[in-house]
């Protein structure tokens, strides 16, 4: 995985224009990995050139972590639901209140107009996460397609690698801390399932030859508040945080229409800058599982 933006491949107008008008079933249809697979290969079948650009963004996003697919037509639900499915198998767990297949992230109004809430339902600040950071096991990827924006008015994607992590880590001096930061110890607080339901993991971890991250603020506060940590651990974790604040650190770019961003949620953490009404930023997302979840 490499540092910087984040990789583009291009969607040809022919491929494009061919998602745009194609028949797709219902969202209702494609629940299962079953469904999403065959519709996923009646897809590949009907669009010419497909197949190849999907085993293109795989392929890129192997080795960098993430891509984006650019120039693809997102407007209906099942499109981004059977691009997801060629990264695993669509979830819908934990994506949006309440949960589906494909989650429209937009502001939500509340009392006073639109919320300005730091998270996927308001206009502020999104602080670095990964997503799923309490269930048992993580999704494997995030897709994000971009319906609408507007340029000029916030709301550019942040990006620090679990890579970059580790490695400042390292060259400061905080080796303890990185080991600490891979004992399966820290408390995430869960309500998907329980409202008292604590689930502990690793924070920053090798595997499979790659560095992995799972990190989410207010989760592991809430479960700390529960669950606490030892001393050590605590300072790891405030190691860990002091890193990921570092703005030399971060990737930003930003989305635009007919961009679908796959990122593998074990590798990076990512965020957002606020925004202002102005933007008319809709993003449908997906939570997907990888193979042999």
């Amino acid at each position: 995985m490499t540092d910087g933006p984040m990789p583009r491949i291009h969607t040809s107008d022919e491929v494009r224009d061919a998602l745009s008008t194609c028949p797709l079933p219902d969202i209702a249809k494609l629940v299962t990995e079953s469904q999403q697979a065959l519709a996923l290969q009646q897809l590949n079948d009907e669009v010419d050139g497909l197949s190849e650009l999907l085993e293109k963004a795989r392929d890129v996003a192997d080795v960098h972590g993430g891509v984006v697919i650019e120039n693809c037509a997102v407007a209906r639900d099942s499109v981004v639901a059977l691009l997801s499915a060629a990264f695993g198998s669509v979830d819908h767990l934990g994506n949006g209140i309440p949960s589906r297949l494909v989650f429209d992230v937009t502001p939500r109004r509340d009392g006073k107009g639109y919320s300005s809430v730091g998270s996927s339902r308001g206009t502020g600040e999104f602080s670095l996460h990964s997503d799923s950071a309490n269930f048992p096991v993580p999704h494997a990827f995030v897709t994000l397609a971009c319906v609408t924006f507007e340029a000029g008015h916030g709301g550019e994607s942040l990006l620090i690698s679990a890579d970059s992590i580790a490695r400042d880590l390292v060259e400061s001096g905080r080796q303890e801390s990185v080991r600490l930061l891979g004992d399966p110890i820290f408390p995430f607080m869960s309500g998907y399932r329980s409202e008292d339901e604590v689930v502990r993991g690793q924070v920053l971890y090798r595997e499979n030859d790659r560095w992995c991250v799972r990190y989410r603020h207010q989760l592991l506060v809430e479960g700390g508040q529960r669950l606490g940590l030892d001393e050590e651990h605590v300072q790891a974790l405030a190691d860990f945080e002091a890193t990921i604040a570092k703005q030399e650190l971060l990737t930003e770019f930003t989305l635009l229409p007919g961009d679908v961003w796959v990122l593998d949620n074990r590798r990076w953490l990512h965020g957002r800058r606020a925004f202002d009404t102005k933007a008319n930023r809709l993003l449908k997302r997906c939570k997907v599982y990888g193979p042999g979840q």
